[in-house]
């Protein structure tokens, strides 16, 4: 005679273990040991290693169903933080552009200025040009500051320039910064109010450094 299959109380099977952790059979998710119901959806339902097989028809497609979308989720998420990562190691940073190149036309009215003002490093150069587009043969007045200057300046105190024209219509710029500062670019019409004169002033300017390309 043929030895009969063992018994279910011949063997320990994996889900015998009371330190096993299962799958909860409707969200997926894990299953304490010993707990009653799934700690995230509340089912009451678990299986364990080497169970699913066991399962209802309906509740094994609805399990590998789950198991299929967490697994595709968490693979979307692998690859989508694997391309945020090389592409911000071979992105090169955004150029933003620098306060003291400029292009454009300002309006003044009789005793008002306009300024550009930014960061110079010593020895760097800013360079363009200017004209007084209407009325014709206007003349403004261009001024050059360094931080502490131009705060007096405008608060209409005593203030030293370190470059002034005056009486043209038209003039380049070229400055080659001293030191490292914050230095201010003024273009001011020195009209009285009673002339109500208005100046359109067309400005180009470029920051160039004077640091050496190795």
């Amino acid at each position: 005679m043929g030895k009969a299959p063992p018994s279910a109380s011949d063997t320990l099977s994996v889900t015998d273990d009371p330190k096993a952790w299962g799958t909860c059979t409707y969200c997926g998710d894990a299953f304490p040991p010993k707990s009653l119901k799934c700690p995230t959806c509340g089912n009451t339902r678990s299986v364990r290693p080497g169970e699913p097989v066991s399962l209802p028809p309906r509740e094994h497609r609805h399990l590998r169903f789950v198991q299929g979308i967490r697994m595709t989720l968490v693979v979307g998420v692998v690859v989508l933080l694997a391309y945020l990562m090389v592409t911000a190691v071979f992105t090169p940073p955004a150029s933003v552009a620098d306060p003291l190149t400029t292009r454009g036309s300002w309006l003044l009215g009789p005793g008002n200025y306009t300024a550009l003002g930014g960061d110079v490093t010593g020895g760097d150069y800013v360079v363009g040009n200017y004209s007084v587009s209407t009325p014709l043969g206007a003349a403004v007045t261009f001024l050059v500051f360094n931080n502490t200057e131009f705060s007096a300046f405008a608060q209409h105190r005593s203030a030293t320039p370190l470059d002034r024209v005056t009486g043209g219509t038209s003039s380049p710029v070229v400055f080659s910064a001293p030191y490292t500062d914050n230095f201010h670019f003024v273009w001011a019409n020195e009209y009285a109010l009673t002339t109500g004169i208005v100046l359109t002033v067309y400005v180009v300017t470029n920051y160039e450094s004077n640091a050496l390309v190795e």
